[in-house]
């Protein structure tokens, strides 16, 4: 297989728009890395870039470290597969997945042992002589990825291949996926939209938005360490609560309410700069426990009561909502305890996964990032939670750069 690497790669339309901003990363071979975000920011034009199907504005790509700016897309080495399944309707199994391999003259012995070997691997066997339609959406999805499997590319790609699959059918086929990589040990670049695939898929996460790299990392160290407001919104289901506010003699007080939430010494030691400031208090649904649940007695000290508006039953959890001040609070619970709307819960928050937010640059602050600083932003049209610091003038997430 290969490596791949993109260095500051760049996509600008005809009439000035800016789709892909200095995209640059290095995949190691074998690796899986998934491309994630909200319609639009760029991951399906930047997956196109690497295919050839899109032109390079400015920027290198790389694979092998042998440049491939100037290089055909039939040249590259690269397997892609679609949305859709794209299968020939006349042909059978076999031959949808031998025809890329006739096409290049492929003695006809090699095409029957790496069509069967791929039949294997993705347990088709049973129906090499069968049409498309007389497939279900997983088999012809199968059949797409066997038809990139036998031409032996050094990279694969795939742009939300699961996309058009019913939701029980999407969850086995992400596991299949994962066991194909694995088997075939392909270095796979993966676009989708839907944060779980990318969690439960990838080696590393590139998080995307508006054309820029948010964030890239291993999927745990995107979901407990989030580089901003953006990465901490979007990946997790049910998303972060965000509780903006400002901080008072050792508490936290929720915009729009009277209620004090205590600060831990480590923490007021962190966020020593934002005291009497505005910031933003993140924590993920999870991590507020309900009074009955047994990890509460050791963290009652940063407990308050909270009235719930709704409950969504969602088979073996619960999700709680109700109002701090002006912002929604969710909590997220097994499903034991018989909650209603309208009652009055008491609920405590595991303050070792609360993450502290600039609410100007939308930055987490940390023990390298805690300045208080506002600066200049431009909104975000696509999240009312979040502000995007114009980069070409702040630097990188908005960060000022030093001189």
């Amino acid at each position: 297989m290969a490596s791949v690497r993109l260095e500051n790669v760049n996509k600008v339309y005809d009439g000035g728009v800016h789709a892909v901003h200095d995209f640059s990363i290095d995949i190691k071979d074998r690796e899986f890395i998934a491309f994630v975000g909200p319609s639009g920011c760029g991951k399906s034009t930047t997956l196109r870039m690497i295919a050839g199907l899109e032109e390079i504005s400015y920027g290198n790509f790389y694979i092998d470290d042998v440049l491939m700016n100037s290089t055909a897309p039939k040249d590259r080495d690269i397997a892609m597969v679609f949305q859709s399944y794209a299968l020939y309707p006349q042909m059978t199994v076999y031959d949808n997945m031998a025809y890329a391999l006739k096409l290049r003259k492929v003695p006809k012995p090699e095409i029957d042992r790496r069509v069967r070997a791929a039949a294997e691997i993705l347990k088709l066997t049973p129906y090499l002589n069968r049409k498309p339609r007389a497939l279900s959406g997983g088999q012809r999805q199968r059949v797409a990825l066997g038809r990139s499997i036998v031409r032996r590319p050094k990279v694969f790609l795939m742009d939300e291949p699961l996309s058009n699959l019913d939701a029980k059918l999407r969850v086995a086929m992400r596991s299949e996926i994962v066991r194909i990589h694995k088997e075939v040990g392909a270095t796979t670049i993966y676009v989708t939209h839907d944060q779980i695939e990318a969690m439960t898929m990838a080696n590393r996460i590139v998080v995307m938005k508006d054309g820029f790299i948010q964030q890239i990392g291993e999927p745990n160290e995107i979901y407990h360490h989030p580089i901003n407001m953006f990465v901490a919104g979007f990946i997790g289901t049910p998303a972060m609560n965000f509780l903006y506010g400002r901080l008072e003699d050792g508490y936290f007080i929720p915009r729009g309410s009277e209620l004090k939430i205590k600060m831990g010494k480590e923490h007021m030691d962190l966020l020593k700069n934002y005291v009497g400031h505005g910031m933003v208090y993140g924590i993920r649904p999870e991590n507020l426990v309900y009074e009955k649940d047994e990890r509460f007695a050791s963290h009652k000290d940063y407990s308050f009561d909270l009235t719930i508006d709704m409950v969504e039953l969602l088979g073996d959890i619960v999700n709680a909502y109700g109002k701090i001040g002006d912002a929604q609070l969710i909590v997220k619970m097994p499903n034991k305890y018989n909650l209603k709307a309208g009652q009055t819960i008491k609920v405590a928050i595991e303050t070792d996964y609360a993450r502290f937010f600039n609410e100007t640059t939308t930055k987490t602050i940390t023990p390298e990032y805690n300045e208080f600083e506002e600066i200049e932003v431009t909104k975000s049209l696509d999240n009312d939670n979040v502000t995007i610091i114009e980069p070409e003038k702040k630097g990188l997430f908005g960060r000022k750069k030093k001189k």
